[in-house]
């Protein structure tokens, strides 16, 4: 999967000459079928038009000087599919936030719900979920690391537990394609995605992901089973999932607004 902080571009097109454009950048748009794309003309010393995608979903043009509006906005246009394609995968990314503290008052995103970290001294070492609270006990000898450890130790084990409940239910769904059985599975610390399937059809589940909503993690689940039929993301492969996640878009943007990965985690 490409990194969402490299940028994605193409640069193989020539324009005809024409009337130029002005010398500074200038907003734009197109539709390709009803979908309006936004895009930005910036002229450059060129003698190609590239089309830029950046993470952030912004679309940009670097325009040869001589070229005109209309053919830069016809190029857009004829490179609508493949615009697209790039902004679905950006936002298939979750964003990253800072590092815990691991201190008292921080707060702990569990199933879609917050929770506030406690952090005791005590004689034994233990984490339990008390209301709306973490409650996390260290010795008085132990430092920063064994408080973070001690939280990840939880989450880890809610993340399997939950995993496990929500594989059985998932595999009910896609009974219907071929996937009647819960596949080879396990949780992997991934930087820059919630699931994966491997070449070998071995799930893989971040367990950072057991902070979003169980319904968003049932989404992620049906993803990469259906990565079992299809192994890319083809026009197939959105059907095929559409047969059973039919709202599989409004869960991918609920799963990456609510939820946040971490560098640490």
């Amino acid at each position: 999967m490409v990194n969402p902080s490299t940028l994605l571009s193409i640069s193989s097109f020539s324009l005809r000459k024409g009337v130029t454009l002005p010398d500074i950048p200038k907003s734009c748009s197109v539709f390709f079928g009803k979908t309006e794309i936004a895009f930005t003309i910036r002229p450059a010393n060129r003698k190609t038009l590239a089309i830029h995608v950046f993470p952030d979903g912004s679309v940009v043009t670097d325009a040869p000087l001589d070229a005109t509006e209309a053919d830069v906005a016809e190029k857009v246009r004829r490179k609508g599919a493949w615009i697209l394609k790039q902004k679905r995968l950006f936002a298939s990314y979750p964003p990253v936030i800072p590092s815990r503290q691991y201190i008292s008052g921080e707060s702990l995103l569990y199933l879609g719900r917050h929770y506030r970290l406690k952090v005791h001294e005590g004689n034994s070492r233990s984490a339990k979920l008390i209301g709306a609270f973490l409650h996390v006990f260290h010795l008085p000898s132990d430092g920063t690391e064994t408080v973070a450890s001690l939280v990840q130790d939880w989450l880890r084990s809610r993340a399997r537990s939950t995993f496990e409940m929500l594989l059985k239910k998932c595999v009910v769904q896609t009974a219907q394609i071929g996937i009647k059985d819960i596949p080879q599975w396990r949780m992997l610390h991934m930087r820059k995605r919630w699931g994966s399937c491997t070449k070998s059809g071995t799930i893989l589940l971040n367990p950072e992901l057991v902070a979003a909503p169980k319904d968003c993690i049932e989404y992620v689940i049906l993803h990469e089973l259906c990565h079992l039929k299809i192994r890319n993301h083809s026009p197939g492969y959105y059907r095929l999932l559409s047969q059973v996640a039919p709202d599989w878009e409004h869960l991918r943007t609920k799963l990456n607004r609510a939820v946040e990965l971490r560098l640490d985690y």
